[in-house]
């Protein structure tokens, strides 16, 4: 072992190299590749990851947006479907006969209230998910599967209040009713 001066005073123990090393030798370990040409500096997987992960999760904030703007654009055509009234239609108007669209849904009439005149026709649908039928005073639809509609004829009844009802057996008493005014 040699002992060597170091600045400032002093000495260090200093080892010689082992025989055939030149006195200062590079780090072990593999030499330094460069890049291959065109590849991009700085980008790898880990970083692309991250972005990747970033978009996704903006892909998903925007898809949850979508279906919130959709719910509420169905929410409010149900509304403005339930807030109609009669709609007069293409029938005889010297004769007064109008048409007026009622919805058969579970577990409800809508409208629920309806004023129509006299000689009128109801063209009614089912938008539920079981089978309904509309009845006025004994006058009653055939009954309707899911998806299906026909007319109720009024021209029987004199002016008055009807209740309007579904037939099968529960729903009245679950709620499909309505009131009926014919003038």
């Amino acid at each position: 072992m040699t002992i060597m001066d170091r600045p400032g005073g002093g000495t260090t123990p200093a080892t010689a190299p082992a025989e055939g090393q030149p006195a200062s030798s590079p780090p072990a370990g593999p030499p330094a590749t460069p890049a291959p040409p065109g590849a991009p500096s700085g980008m790898t997987f880990e970083s692309l990851a991250v972005v990747g992960v970033i978009f996704g999760v903006f892909a998903m904030v925007v898809a949850v947006f979508a279906v919130g703007l959709a719910a509420r654009a169905a929410d409010q055509a149900n509304e403005a479907a339930r807030d109609g009234a009669a709609v007069a239609s293409a029938g005889d108007p010297g004769a007064g006969v109008t048409t007026s669209e009622v919805s058969l849904v579970d577990f409800a009439i809508e409208p629920a209230d309806l004023v129509v005149g006299a000689d009128s026709v109801l063209q009614v649908s089912n938008d539920g998910a079981v089978e309904h039928n509309l009845a006025v005073d004994g006058v009653a639809s055939d009954m309707f599967d899911p998806g299906g509609s026909g007319e109720l004829d009024l021209s029987g009844l004199e002016p008055g209040t009807y209740t309007m009802i579904c037939e099968v057996a529960g729903h009245e008493a679950a709620g499909m009713t309505g009131t009926i005014v014919i003038e």
